[in-house]
């Protein structure tokens, strides 16, 4: 059900009359290990896409995509749809995402907005999750700096705070990592890189993650996919708690 919505969005925004000429986006594959205190690492696989269409003025419609299948748990996924205006000064809006797995589903919306300078974006977002799955609840913040060295190579850094509350109780959770992506100039594909840690105060939950991926690009540089492109997925991802 969840895998026919995913490709159901990204079909419908690629197929809608008369937005085809104003698309910007990407598909890509990741792979990622995570390390949890006290247990043995797992390894991740997926797939990861977002496309962006222009709406009348200065409206931007986002969908983001991705399906991950890890080597300790069900097949994973998720699926955010964003509306936001957008100039070259700044960016502002909402969005509304749903992710499931292993039969467990959570909702998340929010508020995002970005800051534009010449070569750095800060980006932040405000969001509530539910799932009623795990009877667990809560609301965050999240943050990320993005310093463009030149249009095709990007470093970013991210913060993210939150405070869940669940069956054990409330619990503050912090999550910070950096990471980078890199866009050849012969051909429209990237490569990226990158590290997250997640801490959870009250449960004792410690977790290191590192990621690579790779990805085809459609809309020009990364620079150009930042500043009017489908460039919203790594703030919004609200649900890494749920």
């Amino acid at each position: 059900m969840m895998r026919n919505l995913l490709i159901a969005a990204v079909l419908l925004a690629a197929a809608t009359p008369g937005l085809a000429a104003a698309q910007t986006g990407y598909a890509g594959v990741t792979y990622s290990n995570t390390e949890i205190d006290g247990f043995d690492d797992s390894d991740s696989w997926g797939l990861d896409g977002a496309v962006a269409f222009a709406g009348s003025g200065s409206i931007v419609f986002e969908v983001d995509a991705a399906i991950a299948d890890n080597d300790d748990s069900d097949t994973a996924y998720g699926l955010t749809g964003h509306v936001y205006h957008r100039n070259d000064s700044h960016l502002f809006g909402g969005f509304v995402g749903v992710g499931d797995s292993s039969d467990s589903t959570t909702w998340t919306a929010g508020l995002e907005a970005s800051k534009f300078f010449t070569n750095w974006t800060l980006a932040g977002a405000a969001f509530y999750a539910n799932n009623d799955d795990a009877n667990v609840d809560g609301y965050g913040v999240s943050t990320e700096a993005r310093f463009f060295i030149t249009d095709n190579f990007r470093l970013q850094g991210g913060l993210g705070w939150a405070n869940v509350d669940s069956d054990f109780g409330d619990d503050n959770a912090l999550q910070y990592g950096v990471g980078g992506e890199y866009q050849f100039a012969a051909l429209p594909v990237s490569v990226a890189a990158g590290y997250t840690r997640t801490e959870l105060d009250e449960a004792d939950f410690e977790a290191d993650t590192f990621s690579v991926g790779a990805r085809y690009n459609w809309g020009g540089t990364l620079r150009d996919r930042d500043r009017s492109g489908a460039s919203q997925a790594s703030i919004t991802s609200a649900g890494f708690l749920f």
